[in-house]
């Protein structure tokens, strides 16, 4: 027989039976693809599964190792088989599925997972304590084989760059997204044992700049030379993310392009100067990167940022903005080093200092003069 539970109602009349943690240092991380309408997600565990509110206070004891969330027209339903247990859940995140064991959607969550509603869909969230959230974060920006002092530097370039950037989603009801856009998270299901070590060993540890937890931004290779964050980005001068030579991170490449499939890909960019001819460069920032440059062709000329150009070749193939472009018959030929936007610590280059000896302190300092290392 088919029982609705109506979860509103019971977290006013039950009485509280447990109390799951403390609230301090809580991220709220939106992971996976948003819910449209019509479209479910399944929450597994190795326990039975229960609601909490924010103050994780066991609300209900659903019974069940398995559920699904179903969003159909405006209306998040909480069920499994034969049983509804509401038909109106929570889309704000007030109330969240909580387990003895890690929470399985597609990855496995250490932490709760909540909904909340944006716009008209469902964000899904991971509310997760930031030292675990980081555990399933080193692995997926660097190698995890690495040595301990880069891996070390890492966890604190990523837990200085999750709390200083702590408000970039607020307004869609969370604190950050699993993906480049803020930090690649995984979840336990990336979790190595080196990493995890590595974010226990530097538990509470942050780089700040004048007394604030510094935006500490890295990339993969900054192919010998640090960008800007300014002239990368715009806004005001950083002394902690500056141009400056890096002995420690060379990542040469070369990407090979024929001139007819320059014009299809501008083509099919919209770029409407007839047929491709060259290239001009206009400017170059500090750091030698191309900044701005002129798509040269039979019908007129466009000027168009070296970031742009890298989007139309593809970010894997043009791996960075540090490169020349030589011409060789219809043929052009573009050699370049690093990878990325080389803005900060380079991965690469961390590895290297790592490999050398030094200490995740030197790197720190190296990558990001001007700054401390402080515990929270």
């Amino acid at each position: 027989m088919k029982k609705t539970f109506l979860l509103l109602v019971l977290s006013i009349l039950l009485i509280p039976s447990k109390i799951f943690a403390s609230s301090d240092d809580f991220l709220k991380v939106k992971v996976g693809a948003s819910l449209n309408d019509g479209q479910k997600i399944k929450i597994t565990s190795k326990s039975n599964i229960s609601v909490v509110d924010r103050g994780f206070n066991k609300i209900i004891e659903l019974g069940s190792k398995e559920v699904e969330l179903l969003y159909k027209d405006g209306k998040a339903s909480l069920i499994n088989k034969d049983k509804t247990y509401s038909s109106n859940f929570s889309t704000d995140g007030y109330l969240m599925l909580a387990s003895d064991n890690n929470l399985k959607l597609k990855n496995e969550y250490r932490g709760y997972i909540c909904f909340i509603k944006n716009g008209k869909s469902i964000n899904v969230i991971n509310y997760v304590n930031i030292e675990d959230y980081l555990k399933g974060v080193v692995p997926k920006e660097i190698y995890s084989s690495a040595k301990t002092e880069a891996l070390k530097a890492q966890a604190i370039v990523s837990r200085s760059f999750a709390l200083s950037n702590i408000n970039k989603n607020i307004k869609k009801g969370y604190n950050l997204d699993d993906t480049t856009s803020c930090q690649v998270y995984g979840g336990v299901t990336a979790e190595k044992p080196s990493t995890n070590k590595a974010v226990d060993d530097t538990k509470g540890q942050v780089i700040t700049y004048k007394g604030k937890i510094a935006n500490t931004i890295f990339g993969a290779s900054s192919g010998g030379v640090t960008a800007d964050a300014s002239e990368v980005w715009g806004g005001n001068k950083l002394e902690y993310m500056t141009s400056f030579s890096d002995p420690y991170s060379d990542h040469p490449w070369t990407l090979e392009l024929k001139k007819e499939n320059i014009n299809s890909i501008l083509k099919a960019k919209g770029i409407k100067i007839g047929d491709f001819i060259g290239f001009n460069i206009k400017e170059y920032d500090s750091s030698g990167r191309i900044k701005n440059l002129e798509l040269i062709g039979t019908n007129g000329s466009k000027e168009i940022s070296g970031n742009t150009l890298r989007s139309y070749f593809g970010n894997t193939k043009c791996k960075s903005t540090l490169f020349t472009i030589s011409q060789e018959n219809d043929k052009f030929v573009l050699k370049g080093n690093g990878y990325g936007h080389g803005v900060g610590m380079s991965q690469y280059g961390a590895m290297n200092m790592a490999k050398e000896g030094k200490s995740c302190e030197d790197i720190i300092t190296f990558y990001f003069p001007n700054t401390k290392l402080e515990s929270r």
